[in-house]
């Protein structure tokens, strides 16, 4: 990059010396990277051809009901289907070979766009393409400012700047899979990100000043599927392959499942007998952040005050166009070369049929299609404040203010956002209540606002500062803050009626083949759909829930969090060069985001009670895992149906749910959380003497939450808050993940003096710069294991997005059992051989209760992990302009080893070893091979770093 920059000189046109300023600065980084290690996998020749006796398995799995044995991966001809004994069967296809007048023509077209398997692995079923993937990304950063001065008073100043990334294959999304065109999922990086700036500045008098800003800024991040030449694709898949449907014509439609084993983003990835890994484009959009600013000023020093009011305007906006899943989505199982009558049930924890047999016939088992859509979502948000720092006497100076916010929720600027409404009734299944809402006003809207904007936020803040002595000051705050309401870029907000999923009918049928392609009548509805009954497309329950425009939006999502901060703290110059200051610090959160503690759509006791079912008796505890209409069901007049046409195949705790219709239902922006923090700070600094300058702090703290968390320090948490007892909220206040009671910090910096004895060896010794940060603290917390009684489960209670979900609550913990088998900090056992966990300080609640444990306990913490890192270096200046420096840093100086937190979700995992005596898996597992935690301490390394300028 360069820079340059200077004051404007245009002589007889304008006159700018020392009044017109300019500065201009570029940027680029450029980056190249070839992978050629990636395994992938495609299909073998064999499988080409329809042959598939290579991906039979072993010995018989089981018999099929004519007494034939049946294998795994074993293929099964659909057009034998046939009933026998009121089971639906098949005929295996001789020798494992589907013969290729049964080709779907379609299939044949799409294999062979195919790449043939290549490198070391070619003759396997898996990893057997290794592709040569280059690609390269380039950011560049010009940035323009420019000071004008006018008149006596006045200075106007403008600041560009725009930030453009390029990467035709992106390697941060993952999806970069060597494939040729036009099946690759690769996902391009394409971002443009102008910001605008301009501040004016006029001096009224020689004691107010006036100061006025604006400015804008936004984010356009396109996220195509791409060619290899960074291209967006035109393929029109009818024309080139004679595969009908889809809403638009732009890439390759993403077809998925042909083996076993794809993972998310990682579609490469291909376990068990191989086949085809994903393909096809999947992602195509525009994603744009704007936002317009403004704020403005006064300030007046008047006698011993200095008075300052003032204002700020935020204006936030979300547009998106995304033509994602247009061309439709094609997904493949065994399912279809499989037998019918299984049902999805295993044998021996194996299943017939195989994937990539099934797209030759071009049965699919699951198609989704989209419409595009273009919401356009936004908030905005304002403050005003007035302050005063009013110096009362030389000794005590006083600020006082008071700040007033205001900010409103995210919503669609059209109402075409769908909701989830627990009181409108719901056409599809008999009107009973529970459908989907949009706010707004017109017809097919609900003529409301969801919810309400919170118009209270008023921020008193008080800060006094008293100088005691000479050397001593006390200081003490007091401030209310709050925050903003939720933002995000909502990708998939306002896709309501855009999206349809249509499965077969039947276990082991097709809904539709590859020659047919998707029928007009899969297609959704165009966008926006104000059907209220939607997403209830069949009489079984579905799910509302990982699309936030399809949750249930709290009324109080226009509530910002509101904080209480107060301070408390001396400062004394214990020396001329050193002050040390401790200061007890204190803040009370409330309104923070919290949906792990809110679950809609649970069961709750006294719901249960009205049917004469308590979670106290262990037998109406099962009795809600079984079918509605099960005998034992109906033994209890319990088989009910909340609407026409409920399947009697569900359980009998999804009758009884207050939305029968749906299974999860999310709900988002619910200010339900809290935090508690307390700490004594200390702090010491010594300015430059002698050489030596350092500043320490240790602090003695604690953290407590209830119902939110921020990140994920530790692995294996989701960032929520961990819900212990759903319906008892005010017992989910606990420690939070992040606390540390203790933590001391020490960064320090040495500079060697000149020696006085001999000129070559004091220009030899003196300058050099000694540094070192040094961090030592108190482990995380370690979570409670889970109990093993599946309770939220059962009830439906566990709160999607929580780690709790599905698991059920949490072990109590048996007193008088120690925690742990070993201290874990001292240098005693063999990491690789211990269990550091004791399963016998946990046990399970009795059938039907929630634990009472905590979700985390002070004494029941990681390993602590002290972090050391050190540098030194020198600069010689030989002339005026030129020089060279010289650093050498390094990391994890002692070179300390850490090894993986202790497995500790189940308590009742069975604790087993290898042969050689290690320990394998279980309660207290650390894993010694990849650290697990986050910030992983890598072995002692060090870096050095010369620079020469001139």
């Amino acid at each position: 990059g360069f820079t340059i920059g200077g004051p404007v000189w245009i002589p007889k046109i304008y006159n700018g010396h020392d009044k017109t300023f300019f500065f201009f600065n570029w940027e680029q980084y450029r980056e190249h990277v070839t992978i050629n290690t990636q395994l992938e996998t495609v299909p073998t020749d064999a499988y080409r051809r329809g042959d598939f006796s290579a991906a039979l398995i072993g010995s018989p799995i089981g018999t099929d009901p004519l007494g034939r044995p049946i294998y795994q991966n074993e293929i099964y001809d659909p057009n034998t289907t046939r009933t026998f004994n009121g089971q639906p069967i098949r005929d295996p296809f001789p020798n494992q070979m589907i013969p290729a007048s049964m080709f779907d023509p379609v299939a044949l077209k799409i294999q062979a766009l195919f790449p043939e398997p290549v490198g070391p692995s070619a003759n396997g079923l898996v990893n057997n393409y290794v592709p040569n993937i280059p690609t390269s990304r380039v950011t560049e950063i010009p940035s323009l400012k420019v000071d004008q001065v006018i008149g006596s008073k006045g200075k106007l100043s403008f600041f560009w700047q725009r930030t453009k990334t390029t990467a035709p294959l992106s390697f941060t999304f993952g999806q970069v899979d060597g494939l040729p065109d036009p099946l690759a999922t690769n996902a391009g990086t394409f971002q443009h990100a102008p910001v605008y700036r301009a501040n004016y500045d006029h001096t009224v008098t020689p004691t107010v000043l006036f100061h006025f800003g604006g400015g804008y800024r936004s984010n356009y991040f396109f996220v195509p599927t791409v060619n290899e030449e960074g291209q967006v694709p035109n393929y029109n898949a009818e024309q080139q392959l004679g595969l009908h449907g889809g809403t638009t014509h732009q890439f390759f439609p993403p077809m998925n499942g042909l083996c076993t084993g794809p993972g998310p983003m990682t579609p490469y990835l291909c376990t068990g007998q191989g086949g085809m890994q994903n393909f096809g484009g999947a992602a195509y959009g525009v994603n744009q952040t704007q936002a317009e600013t403004a704020n403005t000023s006064l300030t007046w020093v008047k006698n011993n005050h200095t008075y300052k009011f003032g204002g700020e305007l935020r204006i936030e906006g979300y547009p998106v166009q995304s033509r994602a899943n247009t061309s439709g989505t094609y997904s493949f199982a065994p399912d279809q070369t499989g037998l019918p009558y299984l049902n999805g049930t295993t044998l021996s924890g194996q299943t017939p049929g195989f994937a990539y047999a099934s797209f030759l016939l071009g049965d699919v088992k699951t198609v989704s299609i989209s419409n595009p859509v273009a919401p356009r979502l936004g908030k905005h948000q304002l403050g005003f404040y007035a302050q005063d720092s009013w110096k009362v006497t030389r000794r005590l100076t006083v600020d006082y203010g008071l700040r007033y916010d205001f900010s409103t929720y995210l919503k669609e600027e059209h109402g075409r956002d769908p909701f989830f409404s627990p009181t409108v009734p719901n056409p599809a299944v008999g009107n009973i209540p529970g459908a989907i809402i949009f706010e707004g006003y017109g017809p097919g809207h609900c003529n409301c606002e969801l919810a309400k904007n919170y118009p209270w936020a008023l921020g008193p803040r008080l800060g006094i500062a008293f100088q005691i002595n000479s050397k001593t000051v006390a200081r003490g705050g007091f401030g209310i803050i709050y925050g903003s309401t939720e933002s995000n870029n909502n990708a998939s907000a306002g896709l309501a009626g855009s999206t349809n999923t249509v499965t077969a009918p039947s276990f082991g049928a097709a809904v539709t083949t590859l020659s047919v392609g998707i029928p007009a009548s899969f297609n959704p509805a165009p966008w926006p759909n104000l059907d209220p009954g939607q997403f209830n497309t069949t009489k079984t329950p579905v799910s509302l829930a990982g699309a936030p425009g399809q949750a249930w939006l709290d009324p109080n999502a226009g509530r910002p969090p509101r904080q209480y901060q107060w301070s408390v703290g001396i400062q004394r110059e214990i020396l001329a060069n050193l002050v040390a200051e401790a200061t007890y610090v204190g803040n009370r959160g409330i309104w923070w985001q919290a949906p792990a503690l809110l679950n809609i759509n649970e069961l709750t006791a006294a719901r249960l009670a009205q049917f004469g079912l308590s979670l106290n008796n262990p037998a109406d505890v099962s009795l809600l895992t079984q079918q509605v209409g099960s005998p034992a069901v109906v033994a209890r007049n319990l088989n009910i149906q909340p609407y026409p046409g409920f399947p009697l195949t569900q359980t009998l705790a999804q009758a009884l749910r207050p939305f029968p219709q749906f299974t999860t239902i999310d709900s988002i922006w619910d200010p339900l959380g809290d935090t508690w923090y307390n700490s004594l700070q200390v702090k010491v600094t010594k300015r430059l003497s002698h050489g030596l300058s350092f500043l320490s702090t240790f602090s003695w703290q604690k953290t407590l939450v209830n119902g939110t968390e921020i990140g994920e320090p530790n692995p294996g948490t989701t960032g929520n808050a961990v819900v212990n007892d759903p319906y008892n909220r005010p017992l989910n206040k606990y420690l939070s993940l992040y606390d540390q009671p203790f933590l001391f910090n020490i960064s320090l910096t040495y500079v060697t003096p000149a020696i006085h004895r001999g000129r070559v060896l004091s220009w030899v010794l003196r300058d050099w710069t000694y540094g070192a940060f040094l961090q030592y603290s108190s482990g995380f917390p370690i979570q409670v294991p889970f109990a093993n009684n599946n309770l939220n489960t059962t009830l439906f209670a566990a709160i999607p997005g929580s780690p709790v979900t599905g698991t059920g609550t949490f072990a109590d913990r048996v007193p008088g059992q120690p925690l742990f088998t070993v201290d874990l900090n001292c240098h005693c056992y063999d990491p690789n051989k211990t269990f550091a966990l004791n399963p016998n300080a946990w046990v399970n609640p009795p059938a039907g209760q929630y634990g009472t444990s905590a979700a985390y306990y002070s004494d029941y913490r990681t390993q602590r992990r002290p972090g050391e890192n050190m540098n030194f270096g020198r600069t010689w200046r030989f002339k005026e302009q030129m020089s060279l420096s010289v650093r050498i840093e390094f990391t994890n100086v002692f070179n300390r080893a850490y090894w993986g937190n202790p497995a500790n979700t189940n308590a009742q995992a069975t604790q087993t070893k290898q042969p050689n005596g290690n320990a394998a898996s279980g309660f207290g597992f650390m894993n010694t091979l990849t650290p697990g935690f986050t910030g992983a301490q890598l072995p002692r390394n060090g870096t050095l770093v010369a620079k020469f300028s001139f």
